[in-house]
């Protein structure tokens, strides 16, 4: 079964091939078919996106949508995190922190599944830190960079791409999203 992937950033196919990799009659190919990201949590942004795509294309898709919450900063950037990046970016989040001492953050990740019977949608989440400087060894993307998870003395950024995978918010809604892929196959 193929399953189309609305997005146009080629890593989140990277990692979602390498999670779903054991699931031998399942693959994950990109589409570029932009929707509209309306203002929303996380779970009606993925609802929306998948309904949207599916409707276009009529071929079972996924849409994902993520958001780094900063505890001290009451969830900032939360649902903005991409408008954020783009904006302020890492230095912008680490001067916002500068005089916190409560650095715990995390990564949440909805996918949204649509096919002909309707939306599901799969959540997870990593806990961690934010780190007191930008840390990357190049791999990883957006706030990887100042992310530290638990259990972890790295940045998402300092790991490969392989071993953020193993832990990541992404992995953990693709492991939800695999079990049930494996009860309708």
């Amino acid at each position: 079964m193929k399953i189309y992937f609305a997005t146009g950033n080629p890593n989140k196919i990277k990692e979602a091939n390498i999670i779903l990799k054991d699931l031998k009659n399942i693959t994950v190919e990109q589409i570029k078919c932009p929707y509209p990201e309306i203002q929303g949590t996380l779970e009606e942004v993925s609802e929306f996106g998948a309904k949207y795509v599916y409707e276009k294309i009529k071929k079972p898709i996924i849409v994902e949508d993520s958001g780094f919450f900063v505890e001290s900063l009451n969830g900032f950037p939360g649902t903005y995190s991409k408008y954020v990046q783009e904006t302020i970016g890492n230095e912008g989040i680490l001067k916002l922190l500068e005089d916190k001492k409560d650095r715990t953050a995390y990564f949440k990740t909805v996918i949204g599944y649509c096919d002909e019977n309707g939306v599901k949608l799969f959540k997870g989440t990593v806990k961690g830190k934010v780190s007191y400087k930008i840390r990357s060894k190049g791999y990883g993307f957006a706030y990887d960079s100042i992310f530290i998870p638990d259990g972890e003395d790295r940045t998402f950024a300092e790991m490969k791409t392989e071993e953020k995978s193993e832990i990541s918010h992404r992995k953990k809604a693709f492991e939800e999203f695999k079990k049930f892929l494996c009860n309708i196959q």
